[in-house]
Protein backbone atom coordinates (compact mmCIF):
# COMPACT_ATOMS: atom_id res chain seq x y z
CA UNK A 1 0.00 0.00 0.00
CA UNK A 2 1.02 3.40 -1.08
CA UNK A 3 0.28 6.53 -0.03
CA UNK A 4 1.26 10.72 -1.34
CA UNK A 5 -0.23 13.76 0.47
CA UNK A 6 0.03 17.38 -1.30
CA UNK A 7 -1.00 20.54 -1.20
CA UNK A 8 -2.01 23.34 -3.65
CA UNK A 9 -3.66 26.82 -4.27
CA UNK A 10 -6.92 27.08 -5.80
CA UNK A 11 -6.97 28.61 -8.86
CA UNK A 12 -10.16 30.89 -7.28
CA UNK A 13 -12.12 30.63 -4.27
CA UNK A 14 -14.56 27.52 -4.68
CA UNK A 15 -17.92 27.32 -3.94
CA UNK A 16 -19.99 24.60 -2.64
CA UNK A 17 -21.15 23.34 -5.84
CA UNK A 18 -17.26 23.62 -7.47
CA UNK A 19 -16.15 21.75 -4.25
CA UNK A 20 -18.84 19.14 -4.64
CA UNK A 21 -18.27 18.54 -8.49
CA UNK A 22 -14.16 17.89 -7.50
CA UNK A 23 -15.59 15.34 -5.26
CA UNK A 24 -18.29 13.81 -7.20
CA UNK A 25 -15.37 12.92 -10.33
CA UNK A 26 -13.04 12.46 -7.79
CA UNK A 27 -14.84 9.69 -5.71
CA UNK A 28 -15.74 7.31 -9.39
CA UNK A 29 -12.12 7.49 -10.34
CA UNK A 30 -10.92 6.95 -6.86
CA UNK A 31 -13.47 4.03 -6.54
CA UNK A 32 -12.53 2.74 -10.37
CA UNK A 33 -8.90 2.97 -9.30
CA UNK A 34 -9.08 1.52 -5.57
CA UNK A 35 -8.07 5.01 -4.22
CA UNK A 36 -8.76 5.87 -0.56
CA UNK A 37 -8.46 9.02 0.77
CA UNK A 38 -9.34 12.68 2.26
CA UNK A 39 -9.53 16.14 0.60
CA UNK A 40 -9.64 19.14 2.91
CA UNK A 41 -10.17 22.82 1.78
CA UNK A 42 -9.70 25.87 3.23
CA UNK A 43 -9.50 29.48 2.54
CA UNK A 44 -8.49 28.79 -1.25
CA UNK A 45 -6.33 26.27 -0.65
CA UNK A 46 -6.06 22.26 -0.76
CA UNK A 47 -4.40 19.67 1.33
CA UNK A 48 -4.91 15.74 0.31
CA UNK A 49 -3.65 12.51 0.76
CA UNK A 50 -4.47 9.24 -1.79
CA UNK A 51 -3.69 5.68 -0.40
CA UNK A 52 -3.48 2.97 -2.73
CA UNK A 53 -1.24 0.99 -5.83
CA UNK A 54 1.55 3.17 -6.63
CA UNK A 55 0.81 3.18 -10.23
CA UNK A 56 -2.79 4.44 -9.46
CA UNK A 57 -2.02 7.09 -6.82
CA UNK A 58 1.07 8.38 -9.44
CA UNK A 59 -1.59 8.31 -12.23
CA UNK A 60 -4.15 10.24 -9.76
CA UNK A 61 -1.31 13.02 -8.91
CA UNK A 62 -0.88 13.48 -12.53
CA UNK A 63 -3.96 14.42 -13.11
CA UNK A 64 -4.64 16.98 -10.32
CA UNK A 65 -1.29 18.35 -11.73
CA UNK A 66 -3.10 18.99 -14.69
CA UNK A 67 -6.31 19.91 -13.76
CA UNK A 68 -6.84 23.83 -13.77
CA UNK A 69 -8.59 23.91 -10.59
CA UNK A 70 -5.00 23.58 -8.68
CA UNK A 71 -2.32 26.48 -8.95
CA UNK A 72 1.43 25.46 -7.31
CA UNK A 73 0.91 21.77 -6.31
CA UNK A 74 3.17 20.46 -3.92
CA UNK A 75 4.30 17.24 -3.06
CA UNK A 76 4.57 16.80 0.61
CA UNK A 77 5.06 12.86 1.27
CA UNK A 78 4.69 10.03 -0.67
CA UNK A 79 5.79 6.62 0.68
CA UNK A 80 4.89 3.06 1.82
CA UNK A 81 2.36 2.08 4.59
CA UNK A 82 0.78 -1.13 5.98
CA UNK A 83 -2.70 -0.08 6.03
CA UNK A 84 -5.11 2.07 4.94
CA UNK A 85 -5.86 5.24 6.93
CA UNK A 86 -8.99 5.91 5.10
CA UNK A 87 -10.34 2.76 4.69
CA UNK A 88 -13.70 2.57 3.00
CA UNK A 89 -13.65 6.43 1.66
CA UNK A 90 -13.36 6.90 -2.07
CA UNK A 91 -12.67 10.54 -0.72
CA UNK A 92 -13.16 12.22 2.60
CA UNK A 93 -14.11 15.68 2.11
CA UNK A 94 -14.31 18.86 4.62
CA UNK A 95 -14.15 22.08 4.23
CA UNK A 96 -12.54 23.68 7.70
CA UNK A 97 -11.82 26.88 9.12
CA UNK A 98 -9.44 28.09 11.33
CA UNK A 99 -11.34 26.71 14.67
CA UNK A 100 -11.69 23.17 12.78
CA UNK A 101 -7.51 23.79 12.96
CA UNK A 102 -6.96 25.21 16.22
CA UNK A 103 -6.53 22.29 17.93
CA UNK A 104 -4.34 20.56 15.74
CA UNK A 105 -0.65 20.35 16.79
CA UNK A 106 1.89 22.08 14.43
CA UNK A 107 -1.44 24.26 13.14
CA UNK A 108 -0.58 26.94 15.73
CA UNK A 109 3.09 27.85 14.05
CA UNK A 110 1.31 28.65 10.59
CA UNK A 111 0.93 32.58 9.84
CA UNK A 112 -1.60 32.53 7.10
CA UNK A 113 -3.68 29.63 7.64
CA UNK A 114 -3.39 28.32 4.19
CA UNK A 115 -2.62 24.47 3.43
CA UNK A 116 0.46 25.59 1.07
CA UNK A 117 2.34 28.10 4.71
CA UNK A 118 5.60 26.82 4.61
CA UNK A 119 5.43 25.72 8.05
CA UNK A 120 3.42 22.53 6.50
CA UNK A 121 5.40 22.33 3.44
CA UNK A 122 8.63 22.00 5.46
CA UNK A 123 6.58 20.05 8.15
CA UNK A 124 4.45 17.28 6.19
CA UNK A 125 3.75 15.31 9.16
CA UNK A 126 1.72 18.41 10.28
CA UNK A 127 -0.60 17.73 6.85
CA UNK A 128 -1.19 13.67 8.37
CA UNK A 129 -1.91 15.16 11.56
CA UNK A 130 -4.68 17.02 10.12
CA UNK A 131 -6.05 15.04 7.43
CA UNK A 132 -6.35 11.86 10.33
CA UNK A 133 -7.94 14.45 12.54
CA UNK A 134 -11.02 14.72 9.94
CA UNK A 135 -10.85 10.52 9.67
CA UNK A 136 -14.24 10.08 12.15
Amino acid sequence: MHYLVYVSTASHLMNEAELMAILETSRSRNTADNITGMLLYKDGSFMQVLEGRAENIKNAYERIGKDHRHDGLILLRKGKTEKRNFPGWSMGFRTVNAEDMENIPGFQSIKDGRFTDPAIVENPHIAMTALKAFNA
